[in-house]
C-alpha cells in the first residue's frame, strides 16, 4: 500500500491530477481509512473545484483519525468555505486541543472570527497564526513550467478569490500576508505581484502593509493598493455621482450611537462595513424599527445608504454583474428576485432567457448609454481586476450597487447554460492573458 501511495503522490506532483485521483480512490477501495489517501484526495478534489467531495474526504479522515491535526484543520477550512462557521469552529477547537500552537488552526480562526465580526478575536488569532509565518510558498510540481506570482493577502479576509480566477496549472502563487510584513524579511523577486487585498473597508491594516512592502519593490503590480483604498462604498458613491447616465445612492458612515437621533429618510439601508453577499445588510422601514435592526448589525460605525427603489414593472429586482479584467468589461451574471436584496445564488429565480442574452451580447442588452457609464466606472476605479454590480432603471440609467475588487466569479454547475460556461471560461482566459502580459512587461 505504501508503494501505491507513493506512486499516487508522484502522479500528483507531475501534474497528472486525474490519474492521481484515480490512484487515491483505488487505495481507499482497499483501505477506506488510509489517512494519506483521504487527505491528498480531499485536497486534490477541493482545488479541482469539487469542494463538497473534498469536504467529504476530509470528514472521513477525521472520523477515522480523530487525533490527526491536519485532518481537523482541513475539515474546518472546508466547512468554513461552505458557510458553516459553527461546525468549522468545532473542528478548529478540536485541533487546538491536539496542539494549542497549531498555525493552521489559528490562521483559520482569524478568518472565522472576522466573518463573524469578532475583530479582536480575529486579530488575536491572526497574530499567532501569521506573525511568524506571513509567507506561504507553493511547492514545486511536475508538468509544464508555471509563472511565479506573489499574492498579497489579508489575514482577515476581504481578498480576491484568486482560486477561482487564477489557473493553477499555469501560475504558481506564493502568498505574503501583508499585515505582518517587516522590512527585514528576505522575499524573492517575482515576475509579477498581484495585490489581492480587495476590501477597502475591512482591510486597511493589510493595505497599509502592502504599501510598505511595495515601496521596496520594482516588479509590476496588479491592483495597486492606492486604487483599492479609494474603492470604499462611501468614496465610490461620492466620486461616481457625477458620471453621466449613472445613479449612486447617497452613502455616509455614521457612529452607531448617533443613528437614533440622526436625520434619516426612511426606508433606509444600514450595513456593517467590510461585508459582502448580503451579510449584515438590512432595510429599515421606519424609525421605530431601528433598535431591532441595530441589534443585528455588528460594529461601532455603520453605513447609512439611501434606498433606491429599482423594482421593475414586472415586480422583480434585478442585479447585473460585470467583471473588469485589464481594460475590458466582461458580463458574468444576471439575477432577479422579488426581494430588494438580490444575491445570485439566493435569488429565487435567475433570468434564464434574459441572462443568456446578456451573457451572449452585453452590448446589445445594455445599450451604448449604459456601457459608456460602466466604462467611466471602470476608469474611475483604476483596478486591473474587479467588478461592478448594478441594475438599469426605467430611464435606461445605470444604478450602481457597488464596484470593487472583491467580486466573486461563480463557477457554473454541470447543468448551467452554455452562455454561463462560456462567460466563466472567457474571464478565466482573460485573467491568464493579463497575468502573462504583465509578468512579461507588457502594459
Amino acid at each position: 500500500m505504501d508503494r501505491a501511495f507513493q506512486e499516487a503522490q508522484a502522479l500528483e506532483a507531475a501534474g497528472e491530477r486525474a490519474a492521481a485521483r484515480d490512484a487515491y480512490v483505488a487505495i481507499l477501495a482497499a483501505d477506506p481509512t488510509h489517512l494519506g489517501a483521504l487527505t491528498n484526495l480531499g485536497t486534490l478534489l477541493t482545488y479541482s473545484g469539487y469542494k463538497r467531495a473534498g469536504r467529504l474526504a476530509y470528514a472521513q479522515a477525521v472520523a477515522s483519525h480523530p487525533q490527526d491535526l491536519r485532518a481537523r484543520t482541513n475539515l474546518a477550512a472546508a466547512l468554513l468555505d461552505e458557510g458553516d462557521p459553527a461546525a468549522a469552529l468545532e473542528q478548529y477547537e478540536a485541533a487546538l486541543a491536539i496542539d494549542p500552537r497549531s498555525i493552521d488552526a489559528h490562521q483559520g480562526l482569524a478568518l472565522l472570527h472576522a466573518r463573524n465580526a469578532a475583530w479582536e478575536r480575529a486579530r488575536a488569532h491572526a497574530r499567532i497564526g501569521f506573525a511568524t509565518h506571513p509567507i506561504r510558498r507553493v511547492p514545486p510540481r511536475g508538468g509544464a513550467r508555471r509563472t511565479r506570482v506573489l499574492l498579497l493577502l489579508s489575514a482577515l479576509g476581504g481578498n480576491v478569490d484568486t482560486e477561482r480566477i487564477v489557473d493553477a496549472d499555469r501560475f504558481a502563487c506564493d502568498v505574503l500576508v501583508a499585515e505582518f510584513y517587516e522590512p527585514q524579511m528576505q522575499i524573492d523577486a517575482y515576475p509579477l505581484i498581484f495585490n489581492a487585498i480587495g476590501d477597502a473597508e475591512r482591510c486597511s491594516e493589510a493595505l497599509a502593509g502592502a504599501l510598505r512592502f511595495l515601496e521596496t519593490r520594482r516588479e509590476p503590480v496588479l491592483n495597486p493598493p492606492t486604487a483599492v483604498l479609494e474603492s470604499s462604498r462611501v468614496q465610490n458613491a461620492a466620486r461616481m455621482a457625477s458620471i453621466p447616465g449613472l445613479r449612486t445612492a447617497r452613502t455616509v458612515e455614521i457612529a452607531r450611537a448617533e443613528l437614533p437621533a440622526a436625520s434619516l429618510a426612511f426606508p433606509i439601508l444600514l450595513r456593517s462595513p467590510g461585508f459582502h453577499t448580503g451579510e449584515y445588510f438590512e432595510r429599515v422601514e421606519c424609525r421605530e424599527d431601528l433598535p431591532a435592526v441595530l441589534a443585528a448589525l455588528p460594529g461601532d460605525r455603520l453605513l447609512a445608504i439611501e434606498y433606491l427603489d429599482t423594482r421593475a414593472p414586472d415586480g422583480f429586482f434585478r442585479k447585473y454583474r460585470v467583471l473588469i479584467v485589464g481594460d475590458r468589461l466582461y458580463p458574468i451574471h444576471l439575477a432577479r428576485s422579488q426581494e430588494w436584496k438580490v444575491h445570485y445564488f439566493s435569488a429565487r429565480a435567475t433570468e434564464d432567457r434574459k441572462e443568456r442574452a446578456f451573457l451572449a451580447d452585453m452590448n446589445a442588452t445594455l445599450g451604448a448609454r449604459a456601457l459608456t457609464a460602466l466604462e467611466y466606472v471602470r476608469r474611475t476605479l483604476g483596478l486591473d481586476y474587479g467588478g461592478i454590480d448594478f441594475t438599469i432603471d426605467a430611464n435606461g440609467e445605470v444604478v450602481l450597487f457597488e464596484a470593487n475588487a472583491t467580486m466573486n466569479l461563480f463557477a457554473p454547475g454541470p447543468d448551467a447554460a452554455p452562455e454561463r460556461t462560456r462567460a466563466f471560461e472567457t474571464v478565466r482566459a482573460a485573467v491568464s492573458a493579463l497575468l502573462v502580459a504583465r509578468s512579461s512587461g507588457t502594459p
